[in-house]
């Protein structure tokens, strides 16, 4: 046997998210006034095997209706246990710390939004020096994040905070704010002026993960 974790919500009285990966029922384990919602299964490998991709697809969906109507600390795919008696252990040794994740991000949301170059040149040094390697690096660098500096600059009134990831051809933030203010977020990113090196894709309102504070997961 083995159950696959899906988020931890609050009690409430609607819990019906729909169907869970491979079709599975979401199943609920409620405590302390915490419902953690997982669907059970037969063999750990069901939830990793040949359609991984399609799983995960599926697993987000249940994420993104059950954060529709509720404050959610999801898990990540695929979070696995092997019985509910694990998870109910789980539940109650970490109850206090997702009640407290739970209540900061009431009304919360998370905006990703995704900064890459057009072109993805090779950084490779073989038809240059290692100095020129450097400077190519972080002139590509630098242009990233002055274009990042803009958007927050542009969206301060609505993000309360902001998180970033630094890769070597894109930069990625994550936007915190409040969930009536989606709308008014994304119109104020409109105004920026994007230079033709660069794409920028901004996407949710998603479920809060680069922001939760849990010691314990």
């Amino acid at each position: 046997m083995s159950i696959l974790l899906y988020c931890i919500t609050e009690q409430s009285e609607s819990s019906d998210v729909g169907p869970g990966v491979a079709g599975l029922p979401v199943l609920h384990y409620k405590e302390a006034g915490l419902d953690a919602m997982f669907s059970r299964n037969t063999r750990a490998e069901s939830w990793t095997g040949a359609s991984l991709k399609q799983s995960a697809r599926e697993f987000h969906n249940v994420l993104h209706r059950a954060f529709s109507s509720r404050t959610i600390v999801p898990f990540r795919f695929p979070t696995l246990m092997r019985d509910e008696a694990e998870l109910a252990a789980h539940v109650r040794d970490n109850a206090p710390e997702y009640s407290a994740q739970l209540q900061k991000f009431e009304r919360s949301a998370q905006m990703d939004i995704s900064i890459t170059h057009v072109e993805r040149t090779s950084l490779g040094t073989s038809r240059g020096s290692g100095a020129e390697y450097l400077r190519t690096r972080q002139k590509r660098s630098d242009e990233l994040q002055g274009v990042a500096k803009q958007l927050q600059q542009l969206a301060s009134e609505t993000a309360r905070s902001w998180r970033d990831r630094l890769a070597s051809d894109h930069l990625r933030l994550f936007a915190l704010i409040d969930r009536a203010d989606v709308a008014a977020f994304r119109e104020r990113l409109k105004k920026l002026s994007v230079p033709q090196s660069l794409n920028i894709r901004v996407s949710g309102p998603w479920p809060v993960t680069e922001f939760l504070e849990l010691k314990q997961r």
